[in-house]
């Protein structure tokens, strides 16, 4: 991508997360989520595009091998692109290899640091791993951008409760 390009870009999500974050309601704060994943998915270049692609179709044909392959094509060539990062993540989820599947998280985060897709899914892992603070953490940060976010609520009051207690 240019320079101006990466501007464009990061004016639009900025303008769409501002907007998300106002939602007025679940239908509106699901048009802006999908706005912002297909903003996520664009790289800017065409052989990046078609790796993404073919790696998505591997994943929902649950043929992680052949998505890891694609994704990990996607890292190695475009180490800038948030998204490549997010979903090698997700492979390394569903293999349950939680430690990979974390630092690929920490370069999500990095690149994007508002992907409440990425935090979601580090209070996901967190959680699993016994660390219920961290995970009540990830998921109000994830919350904070999209309060919107399927299962957000759902996830935090449990944790809430076995983090913090219950108040007087």
């Amino acid at each position: 991508m240019s320079e101006g390009q990466v501007e464009a870009r990061r004016a639009l999500l900025d303008k769409l997360y501002g907007e998300l974050a106002g939602a007025r309601d679940e239908v509106a704060g699901r048009a802006l989520e999908s706005a912002i994943q297909s903003v996520w998915l664009e790289s800017g270049s065409p052989s990046i595009d078609l790796l993404m692609s073919r790696g998505l179709d591997a994943l929902r044909e649950d043929d992680f091998d052949r998505a890891y392959f694609y994704f990990d094509e996607v890292v190695t060539l475009a180490p800038g692109f948030a998204e490549g990062w997010n979903k090698r993540a997700t492979v390394h989820y569903i293999r349950e290899d939680y430690a990979r599947a974390l630092r690929d998280i920490e370069h999500v985060l990095r690149l994007e640091p508002r992907h409440f897709e990425a935090l979601a899914g580090l209070g996901v892992i967190l959680e699993e791993l016994g660390d219920k603070k961290g995970a009540l953490d990830a998921y109000r940060k994830a919350l904070a951008i999209n309060p919107q976010l399927l299962n957000g609520k759902e996830r935090i009051a449990p944790l809430e409760l076995e983090v913090e207690g219950r108040g007087i």
